[in-house]
C-alpha cells in the first residue's frame, strides 16, 4: 500500500470508530485491529494534521455599549394597573398592545 492509501485507509478507520460510540479498545478488538497500530496512527496524522492546517488568527471587533442600563416606559391605567416596556421596544409593537388594552 502506498503512503497515501495507508493514510486515506487510517483516516477511515478513525472516521468509523468515531461513529461507533465505542472504546477505542472495543473497537479494535470487533474491527482485528492492532491497538497499538491505532495510537501510532493517530498520533502520526495527528501531527500530519496540525502540520498542515496552521492556526489562523480571527480579528474581534468590540462594539462600545452605548447603554449601560435600560431605560423603561412604564404606563399607568385608570384601574391602577401597570405596565412597564424596555424603550427598545418597536413604536409599532407598542401601538398594538395599546390597541388591544
Amino acid at each position: 500500500m502506498k503512503k497515501r492509501q495507508k493514510t486515506n485507509h487510517w483516516q477511515n478507520i478513525f472516521e468509523q470508530h468515531k461513529n461507533s460510540g465505542l472504546s477505542i479498545m472495543k473497537f479494535c478488538r470487533d474491527n482485528n485491529v492492532n491497538t497499538s497500530t491505532f495510537y501510532a496512527w493517530r498520533k502520526r496524522l495527528s501531527g500530519e494534521t496540525l502540520a498542515v492546517k496552521p492556526q489562523q488568527v480571527i480579528p474581534l471587533v468590540i462594539h462600545e455599549q452605548l447603554f449601560t442600563q435600560s431605560s423603561m416606559i412604564k404606563l399607568t391605567t385608570p384601574q391602577g394597573y401597570q405596565l412597564e416596556f424596555e424603550s427598545t421596544l418597536a413604536h409599532q409593537t407598542l401601538a398594538q398592545l395599546l390597541k388591544v388594552l
